[in-house]
Protein backbone atom coordinates (compact mmCIF):
# COMPACT_ATOMS: atom_id res chain seq x y z
CA UNK A 1 0.00 0.00 0.00
CA UNK A 2 1.50 3.01 -0.56
CA UNK A 3 1.25 6.36 1.71
CA UNK A 4 1.57 9.65 0.72
CA UNK A 5 3.92 11.35 2.26
CA UNK A 6 3.01 15.16 2.38
CA UNK A 7 5.53 17.80 3.42
CA UNK A 8 4.89 19.74 6.86
CA UNK A 9 4.19 23.64 5.99
CA UNK A 10 5.24 25.74 8.77
CA UNK A 11 2.25 27.51 10.39
CA UNK A 12 2.62 31.51 10.29
CA UNK A 13 1.23 32.95 13.41
CA UNK A 14 -2.31 34.62 12.61
CA UNK A 15 -2.26 38.46 12.71
CA UNK A 16 -5.13 40.03 15.25
CA UNK A 17 -7.35 42.12 12.99
CA UNK A 18 -6.02 45.59 12.23
CA UNK A 19 -8.34 49.12 13.50
CA UNK A 20 -8.52 51.20 10.60
CA UNK A 21 -7.78 54.81 11.52
CA UNK A 22 -11.26 55.76 10.80
CA UNK A 23 -12.47 53.39 13.51
CA UNK A 24 -9.63 54.38 15.95
CA UNK A 25 -11.22 58.22 15.79
CA UNK A 26 -14.54 56.90 15.75
CA UNK A 27 -13.60 54.76 19.20
CA UNK A 28 -11.94 58.14 20.98
CA UNK A 29 -14.65 60.58 19.75
CA UNK A 30 -17.22 58.39 21.68
CA UNK A 31 -15.09 57.91 24.33
CA UNK A 32 -14.03 61.80 24.63
CA UNK A 33 -17.90 62.76 24.45
CA UNK A 34 -18.70 59.93 27.25
CA UNK A 35 -15.90 61.33 29.70
CA UNK A 36 -16.75 64.91 29.17
CA UNK A 37 -20.93 64.30 29.95
CA UNK A 38 -19.92 61.68 32.51
CA UNK A 39 -17.32 64.69 34.11
CA UNK A 40 -20.10 67.39 33.50
CA UNK A 41 -22.68 65.22 35.47
CA UNK A 42 -20.41 64.15 38.17
CA UNK A 43 -19.36 68.00 38.92
CA UNK A 44 -23.17 69.00 38.86
CA UNK A 45 -23.91 66.13 41.26
CA UNK A 46 -21.78 66.83 43.71
CA UNK A 47 -22.79 70.58 43.60
CA UNK A 48 -26.33 69.47 43.93
CA UNK A 49 -25.20 67.18 47.19
CA UNK A 50 -23.62 70.02 48.84
CA UNK A 51 -26.39 72.50 48.15
CA UNK A 52 -29.02 70.55 49.52
CA UNK A 53 -27.12 68.27 52.03
CA UNK A 54 -27.51 65.01 50.44
CA UNK A 55 -26.42 61.80 50.23
CA UNK A 56 -23.57 62.56 47.88
CA UNK A 57 -22.78 58.62 46.31
CA UNK A 58 -26.02 57.87 45.27
CA UNK A 59 -26.90 61.41 43.65
CA UNK A 60 -23.54 61.83 41.90
CA UNK A 61 -24.07 57.70 40.37
CA UNK A 62 -27.76 59.20 39.49
CA UNK A 63 -26.11 62.19 37.90
CA UNK A 64 -23.30 59.87 36.35
CA UNK A 65 -25.21 56.67 35.26
CA UNK A 66 -28.44 59.02 33.25
CA UNK A 67 -26.53 61.38 31.29
CA UNK A 68 -24.00 58.47 29.99
CA UNK A 69 -26.83 56.86 29.10
CA UNK A 70 -28.46 59.51 27.83
CA UNK A 71 -25.02 60.57 25.84
CA UNK A 72 -24.84 56.90 24.37
CA UNK A 73 -28.20 57.60 22.92
CA UNK A 74 -27.44 60.61 21.51
CA UNK A 75 -24.42 59.13 19.66
CA UNK A 76 -26.12 56.67 18.06
CA UNK A 77 -29.12 58.51 17.17
CA UNK A 78 -27.14 61.81 15.66
CA UNK A 79 -23.39 61.24 16.00
CA UNK A 80 -20.98 63.61 16.80
CA UNK A 81 -22.73 66.34 15.81
CA UNK A 82 -24.18 69.56 17.03
CA UNK A 83 -27.62 67.59 18.32
CA UNK A 84 -25.56 65.42 20.49
CA UNK A 85 -24.00 68.17 22.21
CA UNK A 86 -27.07 70.38 22.30
CA UNK A 87 -29.25 66.84 24.11
CA UNK A 88 -26.31 66.40 26.20
CA UNK A 89 -26.48 69.97 27.91
CA UNK A 90 -30.11 69.99 27.74
CA UNK A 91 -30.21 66.67 29.94
CA UNK A 92 -27.67 68.10 32.78
CA UNK A 93 -30.04 71.31 32.99
CA UNK A 94 -33.22 68.94 33.03
CA UNK A 95 -31.46 66.78 35.61
CA UNK A 96 -30.45 69.49 37.96
CA UNK A 97 -34.25 71.00 37.80
CA UNK A 98 -35.52 67.59 38.74
CA UNK A 99 -33.54 66.99 41.54
CA UNK A 100 -34.16 70.60 42.60
CA UNK A 101 -37.98 69.87 42.34
CA UNK A 102 -37.44 66.72 43.91
CA UNK A 103 -35.55 69.10 46.78
CA UNK A 104 -37.62 72.23 47.40
CA UNK A 105 -40.35 71.47 44.80
CA UNK A 106 -38.77 74.75 43.23
CA UNK A 107 -37.13 75.09 40.08
CA UNK A 108 -35.09 78.53 40.03
CA UNK A 109 -35.19 80.49 37.10
CA UNK A 110 -31.87 80.98 36.38
CA UNK A 111 -32.62 77.19 34.31
CA UNK A 112 -35.14 78.00 32.22
CA UNK A 113 -33.09 80.97 30.68
CA UNK A 114 -30.52 77.98 30.22
CA UNK A 115 -32.85 76.16 28.45
CA UNK A 116 -33.87 79.00 26.28
CA UNK A 117 -29.77 79.96 25.51
CA UNK A 118 -29.54 76.10 24.38
CA UNK A 119 -32.74 76.26 22.00
CA UNK A 120 -29.89 78.57 19.93
CA UNK A 121 -27.24 76.03 19.70
CA UNK A 122 -27.52 74.95 16.02
CA UNK A 123 -30.30 77.03 15.15
CA UNK A 124 -30.21 79.69 11.87
CA UNK A 125 -31.96 83.49 12.78
CA UNK A 126 -34.41 82.30 10.46
CA UNK A 127 -36.01 79.58 12.74
CA UNK A 128 -36.56 81.95 16.01
CA UNK A 129 -40.21 82.85 14.53
CA UNK A 130 -41.32 79.57 14.85
CA UNK A 131 -39.62 79.02 18.04
CA UNK A 132 -41.37 82.10 20.00
CA UNK A 133 -44.53 81.17 18.04
CA UNK A 134 -44.21 77.24 19.59
CA UNK A 135 -43.68 78.58 23.18
CA UNK A 136 -46.72 80.85 22.57
CA UNK A 137 -49.00 78.08 21.11
CA UNK A 138 -48.30 76.57 24.08
CA UNK A 139 -48.25 78.94 26.85
CA UNK A 140 -52.12 79.58 27.48
CA UNK A 141 -52.87 75.69 27.50
CA UNK A 142 -50.68 75.84 30.03
CA UNK A 143 -51.46 79.03 32.42
CA UNK A 144 -54.98 78.55 32.02
CA UNK A 145 -54.83 75.02 34.77
CA UNK A 146 -52.24 77.33 37.20
CA UNK A 147 -55.03 80.32 37.15
CA UNK A 148 -58.47 77.93 37.32
CA UNK A 149 -56.64 75.57 40.13
CA UNK A 150 -54.69 78.27 41.94
CA UNK A 151 -51.08 76.22 41.40
CA UNK A 152 -52.49 72.85 42.26
CA UNK A 153 -52.60 71.26 39.76
CA UNK A 154 -49.40 72.58 37.75
CA UNK A 155 -46.76 75.13 39.38
CA UNK A 156 -45.44 78.08 37.99
CA UNK A 157 -42.08 76.09 37.40
CA UNK A 158 -43.24 73.60 35.31
CA UNK A 159 -45.38 75.75 33.17
CA UNK A 160 -42.08 77.56 32.45
CA UNK A 161 -39.89 74.41 32.06
CA UNK A 162 -42.64 73.23 29.75
CA UNK A 163 -42.74 76.88 27.95
CA UNK A 164 -39.05 77.23 27.43
CA UNK A 165 -38.13 73.40 26.70
CA UNK A 166 -41.27 73.74 23.82
CA UNK A 167 -39.80 76.96 22.52
CA UNK A 168 -36.34 73.98 22.20
CA UNK A 169 -38.10 71.50 20.95
CA UNK A 170 -40.67 73.15 18.35
CA UNK A 171 -44.61 72.63 19.03
CA UNK A 172 -44.93 69.46 17.62
CA UNK A 173 -42.35 67.68 19.78
CA UNK A 174 -43.00 70.22 22.68
CA UNK A 175 -47.02 68.90 22.76
CA UNK A 176 -45.37 65.48 22.96
CA UNK A 177 -42.93 65.81 25.40
CA UNK A 178 -45.76 67.80 27.58
CA UNK A 179 -48.00 65.03 26.55
CA UNK A 180 -45.15 62.13 27.85
CA UNK A 181 -44.43 63.68 30.58
CA UNK A 182 -48.21 64.24 32.28
CA UNK A 183 -48.91 60.78 31.94
CA UNK A 184 -46.07 59.37 33.19
CA UNK A 185 -46.54 62.00 36.39
CA UNK A 186 -49.95 60.97 36.58
CA UNK A 187 -49.47 57.24 36.52
CA UNK A 188 -46.98 57.22 38.61
CA UNK A 189 -48.38 59.77 41.22
CA UNK A 190 -51.52 57.35 41.38
CA UNK A 191 -49.78 54.22 42.12
CA UNK A 192 -47.37 56.52 44.47
CA UNK A 193 -50.86 57.36 46.54
CA UNK A 194 -52.41 54.21 45.96
CA UNK A 195 -49.85 53.49 48.82
CA UNK A 196 -50.39 56.47 50.78
CA UNK A 197 -53.78 57.65 53.33
CA UNK A 198 -53.66 60.78 52.53
CA UNK A 199 -53.37 62.65 49.11
CA UNK A 200 -49.87 64.83 48.81
CA UNK A 201 -47.74 66.64 46.34
CA UNK A 202 -45.36 65.72 44.08
CA UNK A 203 -42.49 66.81 41.86
CA UNK A 204 -44.03 66.88 38.30
CA UNK A 205 -40.49 68.34 36.83
CA UNK A 206 -39.08 64.52 36.70
CA UNK A 207 -41.52 63.32 34.67
CA UNK A 208 -41.43 66.07 32.41
CA UNK A 209 -37.98 66.40 32.03
CA UNK A 210 -38.30 62.18 31.05
CA UNK A 211 -41.20 63.35 28.20
CA UNK A 212 -39.46 66.46 27.09
CA UNK A 213 -35.85 64.04 26.69
CA UNK A 214 -37.82 61.54 25.16
CA UNK A 215 -39.19 64.03 22.63
CA UNK A 216 -35.67 65.59 21.73
CA UNK A 217 -34.84 61.85 19.95
CA UNK A 218 -37.98 62.23 17.68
Amino acid sequence: MNMIIRPIQPTLPIRPPQISAEMAMLIFNALAFLLLAGAAAFFIGVYATKRWKADRTKTVIAFVSITVAVTILLLCFFGFAVSTVKGIILCLILLFSSYSDIETREAEDYLHVMILLTAFIGREPTAIPGMLLAAALITLPLIMPVILCKGKVIGGADVKLSITCTFLLGISRGIIGLMAGLTIGVLANLIIQTRKNKAEGFPLIPYLAAGFMAAYFI
